[in-house]
């Protein structure tokens, strides 16, 4: 009964609009009434509202009714015409009315009616579609967001209302698509994307079952959370790569010219695993594009991202034991030369040599600048242990002071 209702509720919506584009493409005039016979799209529109009593009549007796000039200079509010009821999922939902004389469109009726449920069909499945993909993403959002409420019980009803199960490992990777937000023409240019059609392409790229999900969770990013143990994990780099490379495709056709930007985190289990792997995903997605900004694919396990995402996870009360040996170095004429030395120094494997081609200066230069590091802290920066505590307080700090770099 439900699946009746939403099915009346969606001709009512789409009826004008059914009408107007199936006059102009086959050239008829014609009209539909729902189960009530009010009249609900007319490409006459002074008639949309009215009732049409004989609409009725054919939907309690469920077959064709004609009606000659004659005969509907008879009754009111009816034109001459043929009348056909408009089933869906073999339930009467309305009537179908074609203008004319009776012998004349006749023979545009079968064909019309198909095209008129046809089209019911599609505006049905992108309502369900849309309905489906906002529940998806209300449950995406908690799941994400479990370490905040924990609230399992709700996460089981979703689960059940979606129908998936979550007793397998996950991994989450998220799809960043960052010309959905940029400006205002590519905003317009986005209006006209299909959205079923993008989200289409990524379950096609990403859903191996129905468990797999699959949702927006922002206007530039989705989400997607995938069945996946740990053995399987060297194909999803390449899975990741390839769904790039499609989906740059694909919005190039749509005239928005972005790069697209995939991330994902480990895999584990249950609801606070996926939570888990969706905060490595983020993670991995922030630092790779500030980093990494022309690689594609972001991965949590890769060595070029896990240090920026171990410096993040550092509480800033850390600073506060280096607070006054810190400040000696900001406050020093030659802040900037002697901190991006030193970091350059530590992220070159502590080779002088290296380290002094990275920054394009002698290799006594290099040696100058280390020794005065070596002076304003008293460090060893020979020693591995004592330049990584530096270089971790330096990075921290340069990275929350403000308009300091």
């Amino acid at each position: 009964m439900l699946f009746g209702v939403k099915s009346v509720k969606v001709l009512e919506q789409v009826a004008q609009s059914i009408v107007e584009q199936t006059s102009a493409l086959l050239g008829v005039s014609m009209s539909i009434t729902n189960a009530e016979g009010l009249i609900i799209g007319c490409d006459r529109k002074e008639r949309v509202g009215t009732l049409h009593r004989v609409s009725i009549q054919v939907i309690k007796e469920g077959r064709e009714v004609a009606f000659t000039k004659e005969e509907a200079a008879a009754l009111e509010n009816v034109l001459p015409g043929v009348a056909v009821p408009i089933r869906f999922n073999n339930q009467v939902i309305g009537v179908l009315g074609i203008i004319g004389e009776p012998s004349e469109v006749k023979k545009y009726v079968k064909f019309v009616r198909n095209h008129v449920e046809m089209m019911l069909q599609e505006n049905f499945r992108t309502e369900a579609y849309f309905v489906q993909m906002k529940t998806t993403e209300v449950f995406a959002q908690h799941l994400i967001h479990y370490k905040e409420w924990e609230n399992e019980r709700e996460l089981e009803s979703y689960c059940e209302l979606l129908g998936v199960q979550f007793d397998e490992p996950r991994v989450c990777i998220l799809v960043h698509l960052p010309s959905l937000v940029r400006t205002h023409t590519e905003a317009k240019q986005f209006a006209n994307l299909s959205l079923l059609e993008l989200n289409n392409l990524i379950c096609h790229l990403f859903q191996n079952n129905m468990d797999d999900i699959v949702c927006p969770i922002a206007q530039d990013k989705w989400i997607v959370i995938k069945e996946m143990k740990a053995c399987d994990f060297p194909k999803l780099k390449n899975l990741c790569e390839y769904a790039a490379e499609k989906l740059t495709s694909f919005m190039e056709q749509q005239n928005l010219h972005c790069k697209v930007s995939i991330s994902h985190g480990k895999s584990y289990k249950g609801f606070e695993g996926a939570s888990r792997s969706y905060d490595q995903a983020y993670k991995t997605l922030m630092v790779g594009l500030e980093k990494e900004p022309e690689d594609a694919v972001y991965s949590f396990d890769s060595w070029t991202i896990l240090p920026e995402i171990f410096l993040e996870g550092i509480n800033l009360s850390f600073l506060e034991s280096f607070a006054d040996d810190i400040d000696v170095i900001w406050k020093h004429p030659e802040v900037d030369m002697l901190v991006k030395t030193f970091i350059a120094y530590c992220e070159s494997s502590m080779n002088i040599s290296r380290a002094a081609r990275n920054l394009y200066v002698h290799r006594n230069t290099l040696i100058y600048r280390l020794n005065k590091i070596s002076e304003i802290f008293h460090i060893d920066t020979q020693s591995f242990e004592q330049c990584l505590v530096l270089y971790v307080a330096l990075k921290k700090g340069k990275n929350h002071s403000a308009g300091s770099f």
